[in-house]
């Protein structure tokens, strides 16, 4: 009988005498299970300790080993140092500061622990560290954090720990996050500021990574998960020249991206493994940089841009790979390479000036599907350079630019080698320069009564090479002082040229 993880998640914690609160929302997997979330622990009946401190240079040392426990410190002023160290199950710390230079450790060894951090100044650095067995009775930190110059550096091991960062705003602020074993979740709710520093190491089995929202320029956010069932998700990005990189290694690993917008920045993804998914909803900005890398089987990459002078790089390598890019800008860049089989490009709304676009397929099965202005015949699609290549089987390469010659200035070369090539194109407009060459056994170029192979108005540049057998060249070419090439060399080829 299959278990929901939820379920007997709530089961034990019943068992426990306990209250939990979910903050996880992944589909099936343990909810959160501190007694954070209502700020009360009920099993922390035994011992209770409260410290505030008022005015400068207080030092407090506080210390609990048992189980159970309750600690409540409060500090107001500067130069205080605070440090808490509670032992074995249930305890509950809640710590708040506010003041310049203050300097905290907590540190919880066992299972079914909690923190609270709240801290309002500058030049914070709190440590927070927390050990024992996981799975279904968790512990868990939560900070809180308003001010400049923050350092947090949570450390969790064994497994089943949650780390959440509820509000950090400020500049140069340092988050550190390392998670060892089964079933971490890591949060960041709201990081507002520019120059501030992520860096997050998940090792186990079933790994979460959010923000929420990331509002600022120049920050730099690194995320490595290794294991199976790990998953990153960024809900909002809104700011200039900041660097994402995400790194998966493992089994049912996911990076998703709600919504990107401002310029400049870098992200990398780095997906290893089987049935990865790489998912960006909408990325808008000039000048970005963006690099998908996936090795192993069943990978998915999509991507929605609207801008100018970006590069989207897409590396998929493996079994039944598709990559999506949906684009509207100029001068843009797109590298998609796939090595395997059963691949597929598609790029949507090229719509924009001065693109430069390169697919390589190298595989069986593969399909490219370029749609630029049409259907929206409104839009125009000029002085564009698409290079596609596919080395193969069954390839299948499909262009298409405008509706109502208002397309111009393309430079279009494709090339494939294997069986059962076809190539479809619509084009349109004027001035096009179209390079074709076939290898191989029964490649079509197609037009005429299957539609398509139209190409455009007038200057147009079209040149046709095939070499191998049941190759078919239909039409056709329109306008005038059009330019057409056909080379055939093989047994059974047909060519059907009409220029109007």
């Amino acid at each position: 009988m299959k278990l929901n993880k939820s379920l007997l998640s709530c089961a034990v914690a019943i068992a426990m005498g306990t209250s939990f609160a979910s903050y996880a929302d992944t589909n099936n997997k343990s909810a959160s299970s501190s007694e954070l979330a209502t700020n009360v622990s009920v099993a922390s009946v035994e011992n209770s300790m409260t410290l505030i401190q008022t005015f400068n240079e207080n030092t407090a040392l506080l210390t609990q080993d048992g189980d159970s426990n309750t600690m409540l410190v409060t500090t107001t002023g500067n130069n205080n140092e605070t440090e808490v160290v509670q032992s074995q199950f249930g305890n509950y710390a809640e710590v708040t500061t506010t003041g310049d230079n203050n300097l905290q450790v907590y540190s919880q060894d066992g299972v079914a622990n909690g923190f609270i951090s709240e801290v309002t100044g500058n030049n914070n650095m709190l440590f927070v560290s927390q050990f024992g067995q996981g799975f279904f009775v968790n512990n868990e930190a939560i900070n809180i954090v308003t001010g400049d110059d923050n350092i947090i550096d949570v450390e969790q091991g064994t497994g089943g720990h949650w780390f959440y960062n509820m509000d950090m705003q400020g500049n140069a602020n340092e988050i550190t996050s390392l998670q060892t074993g089964e079933w971490h979740e890591a949060e960041i709710t709201m990081l507002t500021g520019d120059e501030n520093t992520l860096d997050l190491v998940q090792d186990g089995y079933w790994s979460t990574f959010k923000v929420s929202s990331l509002q600022g320029n120049d920050n730099e956010l690194e995320v490595e998960q290794v294991g199976d069932r790990n998953a990153v998700a960024f809900s909002a990005i809104s700011g200039d020249a900041n660097e994402i990189e995400i790194e998966q290694d493992g089994l049912t690993n996911a990076v998703t991206f709600a919504t990107v917008i401002g310029d400049d920045n870098q992200i990398d993804l780095d997906q290893e493994g089987s049935l990865n998914t790489i998912e960006s909803n909408l990325f808008e900005g000039s000048n970005n940089e963006v690099s998908a890398t996936q090795v192993g089987a069943e990978n998915l990459m999509t991507a929605d841009l609207i801008g100018d002078n970006n590069e989207l790089t897409s590396m998929q390598n493996g079994d039944l790979n598709e990559a999506y890019m949906g684009v509207i800008g100029s001068d843009n860049e797109f590298t998609s390479a796939q090595i395997g089989d059963l691949n597929s490009i598609h790029l949507a709304n090229f719509n924009g000036s001065g693109n430069d676009v390169d697919l390589v397929q190298a595989g069986d099965e593969n399909a490219v599907l370029v749609q630029s202005s049409y259907p929206d015949v409104t839009l125009t699609s000029n002085d564009n350079d698409i290079d596609i290549a596919q080395d193969g089987s069954q390839n299948e390469a499909i262009v298409t630019l405008a509706g109502i010659l208002d397309s111009n200035n393309n430079q279009i070369d494709i090339a494939q080698s294997g069986t059962l090539n076809l190539i479809d194109m619509m084009v349109e407009g004027n001035n096009h320069s179209i390079d074709i060459s076939q290898t191989g056994e029964g490649n079509w170029v197609t037009g005429v009564e299957q539609s398509a192979f139209l190409v455009g108005g007038e200057n147009v540049s079209f040149s046709v090479t095939q070499i191998g057998n049941d190759n078919i060249v239909e039409g056709s070419v329109i306008g005038f002082d059009s330019t057409v090439s056909v080379t055939q060399i093989g047994d059974g080829n047909a060519a059907t040229i009409t220029q109007m």
